[in-house]
C-alpha cells in the first residue's frame, strides 16, 4: 500500500531590490534557475534531528534512523520547485493537477511510502530547516521512521523536500 503525506507551509516570500548607483531606477533580482543548495548540509541537518528525536508541535518523536540522499527524489523536488516558481503558485498540487505521486512516477521512483514538504521565502538551508521544524506537519515528515531517503531542491526561493522508501 502506498502512503502519501502532504504538508503545506506558507512563509513570507522575501524579495530583493537594490538602487542603481544614480539612485533613479530600481533593479529587481530574479532567480529563475535552480539555486545550488548544500545537499550535505541538508542531509546532516535532517539526520541530526532524526538521531536526537524532537517535539513537533505537542508530539514527541523519538530518535529514528538516518535518511540517505536520493537523486530521483531530488529531481522530482526540482521539477516541483521549478513549476511553482515559473507558474507563480505555492501548493502540493499544480494548477494542471500534478501531484507528488505523478512527480515520482515521472522520475521513475517506485515507492512504498512518500511525503513532501514545501516552503517559500527562505534563503538558506538552515532557515528552511528551521521553518520545517517549526511546522508540526513538516517536522513529522522529517521524523517519519518509514522514510529512508530524501531529496531537496530550490528554484528562486521555492523549496521542495521529498521523502520516500523504495519498494
Amino acid at each position: 500500500m502506498k502512503k502519501l503525506l502532504f504538508v503545506g507551509f506558507t512563509a513570507i516570500l522575501l524579495g530583493f531590490s537594490a538602487c542603481s548607483s544614480d539612485g533613479d531606477e530600481m533593479i529587481e533580482e530574479v532567480i529563475s534557475q535552480p539555486v545550488e543548495i548544500d545537499s550535505q548540509l541538508l542531509i546532516d541537518l535532517v539526520n541530526e534531528v532524526r538521531a536526537s528525536g524532537t517535539t513537533c508541535g505537542s508530539t514527541y518523536y523519538p530518535p529514528v534512523d538516518a535518511v540517505s540522499w536520493n537523486d530521483k527524489l531530488e529531481q522530482a523536488a526540482l521539477n516541483h520547485s521549478k513549476d511553482m516558481y515559473e507558474n507563480d503558485y505555492f501548493s502540493h498540487k499544480s494548477p494542471e493537477g500534478s501531484t507528488l505521486t505523478k512527480r515520482l512516477q515521472k522520475v521513475e521512483y517506485s515507492y512504498s511510502t512518500a511525503g513532501e514538504n514545501i516552503a517559500r521565502g527562505y534563503t538558506s538551508e538552515q532557515q528552511v530547516m528551521n521553518g520545517w521544524l517549526n511546522s508540526q506537519g513538516h517536522c513529522a515528515n522529517i521524523m517519519n521512521a518509514s522514510f529512508k531517503e530524501m531529496g531537496v531542491a530550490r528554484v528562486g526561493n521555492y523549496w521542495t523536500q521529498n521523502f520516500g522508501s523504495q519498494r
